[in-house]
């Protein structure tokens, strides 16, 4: 494990050597039809492993996603591939599967071992190991180089919405941890967007020109009132700097399957069984 105690800058990965050219001849080829396939803009052909279903977190991504997204977003470029909200490591494990150099951000002890316990299954380059860092994301920029980073994947804490029962089915509440730096225990959902715009702040600094950061979201309800989250988000990246390029919507229906007719029969509420993948772009 790499903690805060690091105390010098990740320099971007020499591109002359070996574990860019391995990335490139790892990456899964796009021919034609795989193009066309991944080019929808709903995505419902995504699922977890049931290793991934028996993993202790709340709100994992398959390593199926995060697969996708590097094989799309990472091909042609450099860098490091970076994760600022770690979790279950997903991203990190692509990653390394693919012989690219990943950085991943995580407050929660107990999440970095998971992501170590994952990568141990991987017989990846140990050149390419990612590196694991126990510190908040907001203090990005302490470890990472600007353009240094050829992408960004990432899902970031539902706000506080993982301390309440999910409406859909009825979930018992699963959040992330108590510590008092987590970005998903502030209350006020203006002071949480604007947490999120100091991590992607520091993303965009170490972002090269023309790299993509890609988020996922989904929005929230909290009794009647709405939240916009991926639209909410959209602001503060177009504030920042970023482009919104596009929108993916990753369907995730199979995995509610105990449904009920929320509001039934007062107020019409909607199941919501989607998330989104926000597709962002630094300016060339």
């Amino acid at each position: 494990m790499t903690d805060r105690k690091v105390n010098h800058l990740l320099a971007p990965p020499d591109k002359h050597k070996k574990p860019n050219t391995v990335a490139e001849q790892q990456l899964p080829p796009l021919d034609g039809r795989t193009w066309l396939r991944y080019s929808i803009s709903i995505w419902d052909d995504l699922n977890k492993t049931a290793e991934e279903r028996s993993f202790n977190h709340p709100a994992m991504f398959p390593q199926a996603l995060t697969d996708r997204l590097i094989t799309i977003f990472y091909r042609g470029k450099k860098g490091f591939v970076v994760d600022p909200f770690l979790g279950s490591g997903s991203t990190v494990c692509s990653a390394y599967s693919f012989g690219i150099p990943s950085v991943g951000f995580e407050i929660v002890p107990e999440y970095i071992e998971l992501a170590e316990k994952r990568l141990a299954s991987i017989q990846g380059d140990p050149s390419c190991y990612p590196q694991l860092i126990m510190d908040d994301a907001r203090r990005i920029k302490e470890y990472l180089r600007p353009a240094s980073v050829g992408l960004c994947i990432t899902s970031p804490p539902y706000w506080n919405i993982l301390r309440q029962r999910r409406s859909a089915d009825g979930k018992p509440i699963r959040n992330y941890g108590n510590e008092k730096q987590d970005i998903g225990s502030i209350e006020d959902y203006q002071q949480f967007l604007d947490s999120l715009s100091s991590v992607f702040h520091g993303v965009y600094s170490c972002l090269i020109p023309g790299g993509y950061c890609l988020v996922n979201v989904m929005d929230i309800r909290k009794r009647s009132r709405f939240f916009p989250l991926h639209m909410d988000l959209s602001q503060v990246m177009e504030d920042i700097g970023f482009l919104l390029d596009d929108i993916i919507i990753w369907d995730r229906r199979q995995e509610y399957n105990n449904l009920r007719p929320l509001g039934y029969p007062y107020v019409f509420r909607v199941n919501k069984i989607h998330e989104y993948i926000m597709i962002y772009q630094k300016k060339a």
